[in-house]
């Protein structure tokens, strides 16, 4: 497959979980009509997920903690939607089923843990977030923690990787599993993002910084390799296993924006 093909086929991936969160929320307005219970916010189609999904997660962040072993737990961060910058309050997020609403302590960063609950997981309870779905996202956050601000470690992101694959199945109806299958040969869709291939172009796996960037490299002993930037998003060759998981994302960030003052014209006499 060409790079044109790649592109869409690694933002399927990402997007699985995200288009069965909006079919269930369009399943839970027309319950509403019918007068079904509804367990959503005041917020018309918010960011959600099912704790089903969120438990997958946390079974795969335990199967393949060797990834990443001095991560000590799986968290999930909020952040705002595409290149944008967070702003406005701190989002408020919940876990909810009929009969219980347990609140999620998020931290300054808007990242938050949570809890393996075998009553959530039987009630089919959902995660909810204040937040309308094209504003706002959830997704694993998985960080060694030491590293500066501007590194990411391979394995980190392999791990995140692994997560973020395993909530995405668990939300995406079996169709779309078996027709993603199909089409990457592999149930393991993070080995399929082995970077450039001569004969399948680009094929990494996006990643999202804190800021706007102008440079990622990832380095390995003697070893670099200049990675793909756009925005906020860099990309990595998660699949190509000649890079260790102690290979290091080097990000450069953009310099801040100046913001232009405009002289105030002097006043007339």
């Amino acid at each position: 497959m060409g790079t044109a093909m790649n592109r869409p086929i690694a933002a399927a991936v990402l997007g699985l979980a995200c288009w069965c969160g909006a079919a269930a929320a369009q399943d839970a307005e027309e319950a509403n009509k019918e007068g079904g219970t509804v367990h959503i916010n005041a917020i018309k189609n918010p960011e959600r997920w099912t704790y089903r999904a969120i438990a997958a997660g946390l079974d795969m962040f335990d199967a393949q903690h060797a990834l990443a072993p001095d991560v000590p737990q799986l968290l999930f961060k909020v952040d705002a939607r595409g290149d944008k910058a967070w702003s406005g309050e701190a989002p408020l997020a919940r876990i909810a089923a009929d009969d219980f609403s347990i609140p999620l302590a998020l931290d300054g960063e808007r990242r938050f843990a949570v809890a393996r609950s075998q009553a959530a997981y039987d009630a089919k309870a959902e995660l909810l977030l204040n937040r309308k779905k094209r504003d706002a996202r959830v997704m694993p956050w998985v960080r060694t923690p030491g590293l500066p601000d501007n590194q990411r470690r391979l394995g980190d992101i392999r791990l995140d990787c692994k997560v973020t694959v395993a909530i995405a199945k668990e939300e995406a109806p079996f169709w779309a599993v078996g027709l993603v299958n199909g089409v990457l040969l592999t149930t393991d869709w993070c080995s399929w993002f082995k970077g450039f291939t001569p004969k399948g172009g680009d094929r990494s796996w996006p990643n999202q910084a804190d800021a706007a960037l102008v440079a990622a490299t990832l380095r390995d002993g003697e070893r670099s390799l200049a990675l793909k930037v756009r925005g906020k998003s860099f990309s990595a060759p998660i699949g190509d296993t000649s890079w260790s998981n102690d290979a290091i994302v080097e990000l450069e960030y953009a310099p801040p924006e100046v913001p232009t003052v405009v002289a105030a014209a002097p006043a007339s006499e």
